[in-house]
């Protein structure tokens, strides 16, 4: 199985697996960016268009719950390259413009491909393709390039779909556009099923000779462990904070009076500062620790929030705004790309890492539903600014809680971390002798 393993080797892997990653959410969620275009194409309304948001939603939390069982059940290969090939299908059931009944099936279908046969199966792939003291980088590579390529594609699409629809017409844009996300989630399906044949340790892709007996056990066995409960805290503390950083930018144009232009030039930026983020956490990760990262990430969020929140509101101290908010996205970034590379640290083997994930994935993303609901409270509750202010103290608290729970898990996890550190100063040693 180490043969396989390193990721060195697996760069390329590492990096189609992140295609991947970018590829099977991009049907899913084009509607968004293409709204007007969308609602006029297929000739729905705005209710209509809110339900297919709901379905997928729904479909989506079950699929974060059921995934875990998934990913220790079934060939990882299949899962990953099956989901992409059936999420392109369901593009080309759309193309046709079937009923709405239909149109809102294609969506239950792409909540189910896009993560429960695909996003807990990936995560384990992942650990997989790196040895115990690569996590870091690995889990990294993964999240840069997902989040760097999403952007750069975006841009070629939405300038593709512009000048298309120019010659002829928003309608055949739209089509184009369609068949054009169909497709490549099709190809990358299969360019992704090759890659992950030749690459994963075959024993533990397969899945075989586990049962459903041996998979709620071991779903019994991480509830018992409190590194589990560790590692939701601190993947929903920090989560919550990722998933509403899209409140800085409307807090900036109404504080600092900056012009929307800018704004959404600041917002683009986040891309480039997760890149940078990214790649810097998981080479630290690495060679000092994820765990000891992930404390890094988190004091440094707090420092970016609290840059944001007490920067005196004017335009003479855009510096450091500018600086908080990078400091924010860095680490932001750097923190979500450790959330599944810590488990590592955990005495989780990887056989397990399926029960673990059916834990942490619908407790842990959980904020993704319930922080919403709460920011609005507070922009509705607090007058102007404040409930801005409000949500940033929030986040401070937020991520304080999320460094005892993780002085915890490093607590419980101090012979493993011991154990990786050797592993880490045995590789050093190695390239040192090598270069002499």
């Amino acid at each position: 199985m180490e043969e396989a393993r390193g990721y060195k080797k697996n760069r390329i892997v590492i990096i189609l697996v992140a295609i991947a990653g970018m590829s099977v959410y991009l049907l899913p969620y084009f509607r968004y960016y293409y709204y007007d275009a969308y609602v006029s194409y297929f000739g729905i309304d705005d209710l209509q268009m809110g339900t297919l948001g709901s379905i997928y939603g729904v479909l989506a939390i079950v699929g974060y719950v059921l995934g875990g069982w998934v990913a220790d059940r079934v060939s990882l290969k299949l899962a990953i390259s099956g989901s992409l090939v059936v999420t392109g299908i369901g593009a080309i059931i759309l193309l046709m413009k079937p009923p709405f009944p239909i149109h809102v099936a294609i969506y239950a279908l792409w909540g189910v491909t896009s993560i429960m046969t695909f996003w807990n199966p990936c995560m384990k792939a992942l650990r997989l393709l790196s040895k115990a003291e690569e996590q870091g980088r690995g889990y990294a590579l993964f999240d840069m390039t997902r989040g760097i390529l999403n952007f750069l594609l975006g841009l070629v699409v939405l300038a593709g779909y512009t000048a298309l629809s120019k010659k002829i017409g928003e309608a055949g844009g739209m089509r184009a556009l369609i068949i054009f996300y169909g497709v490549e989630a099709i190809a990358v399906g299969i360019i992704v099923y090759i890659a992950l044949n030749a690459r994963l340790p075959k024993e533990l892709d397969k899945n075989e000779k586990s049962s459903n007996a041996d998979f709620f056990r071991n779903v019994g066995r991480a509830l018992k462990m409190p590194t589990t409960w560790c590692v939701i805290v601190v993947m929903f503390m920090t989560y919550g904070v990722i998933i509403t950083y899209n409140y800085v930018v409307p807090y900036c144009t109404a504080a600092f009076g900056m012009s929307a232009a800018l704004a959404a030039i600041m917002g683009y930026a986040a891309n480039g500062f997760r890149f940078a983020g990214c790649w810097i956490g998981g080479q630290i990760a690495d060679r000092k620790g994820l765990s000891t990262m992930m404390l890094a990430d988190i004091i440094l969020m707090i420092i970016g929030v609290a840059g944001i929140l007490y920067t005196p509101r004017s335009m003479k101290f855009m510096w450091l705004l500018v600086i908080s908010i990078a400091i924010l996205c860095m680490f932001m970034y750097s923190a979500q790309a450790l959330h599944y590379a810590i488990l590592e640290e955990g005495e989780y083997p990887v056989e397990i890492m399926g029960a673990v994930t059916f834990i942490i994935s619908p407790l842990g993303y959980s904020a993704e539903s319930i922080m919403p609901l709460y920011n609005g409270w507070c922009l509705n509750h607090f007058p102007e600014l404040t409930g801005y202010e409000v949500i940033f103290k929030t986040f401070i608290g937020m991520l304080c809680i999320a460094i005892v729970a993780l002085l915890i898990f490093r607590h419980l996890t101090k012979d493993r971390r011991l154990y990786l550190a050797k592993l880490r100063e045995g590789k050093a040693t190695e390239a040192a002798a090598a270069n002499e």
